[in-house]
């Protein structure tokens, strides 16, 4: 809905939109810049200092501040290729780390059946079931939109159950 402007400063209304874009701008900037310290930090970390420590032939030096670099061994992975990983797991009798984790999705009102579903599994299986209820994100923001358009809901909608933050915020294209 777009009304005609009323009596408003437009060099105002103008300048909060081009700080808007200043900030936006700044901001991916500090993105930018963090994420570049970083890489740095880890390059320091985990290449330098280690490379001039063990030319020195040392794994830790405490410093004339009291302070103590330590070079010590490290290992981080992420499965890349998960079926040649498991295969070589299971081949090598190390699949007990491996986590199986079933998901279904019900559609509305099927709390009943996710409940059998739930019980056949303890039963049958003797496997116990977690249940995890939520709503989509946005599936949630159009029913608590749509619910304060309704006076009825709107007059005993718990807000701060559904963390309702309201407000208008402008963009700049």
């Amino acid at each position: 809905m777009t009304e005609e402007p009323r009596d408003i400063q437009m060099s105002e209304l103008t300048e909060l939109a081009n700080e808007l874009e200043r900030v936006d701008t700044e901001i991916a900037e500090a993105e930018i810049q963090l994420s570049n310290l970083k890489q740095n930090r880890k390059t320091i970390a985990e290449e330098h200092l280690p490379q001039l420590m063990e030319q020195a032939g040392i794994d830790s030096l405490k410093l004339a501040s009291g302070r103590k670099i330590e070079v010590k061994e490290f290992v981080d992975a992420k499965i890349k290729d998960p079926n040649t990983a498991f295969q070589w797991l299971r081949e090598t009798n190390n699949d007990s780390i491996i986590k199986n984790e079933i998901s279904v999705s019900l559609g509305r009102g099927d709390d009943a059946l996710a409940q059998e579903i739930i019980s056949t599994l303890k039963d049958k299986h003797d496997i116990e079931a977690n249940v995890r209820v939520g709503i989509h994100n946005m599936t949630l923001k159009s029913f608590c939109r749509d619910a304060l358009d309704n006076p009825e809901l709107a007059e005993t909608l718990p807000k701060d159950a559904f963390g309702i933050y309201q407000g208008k915020r402008a963009k700049v294209n």
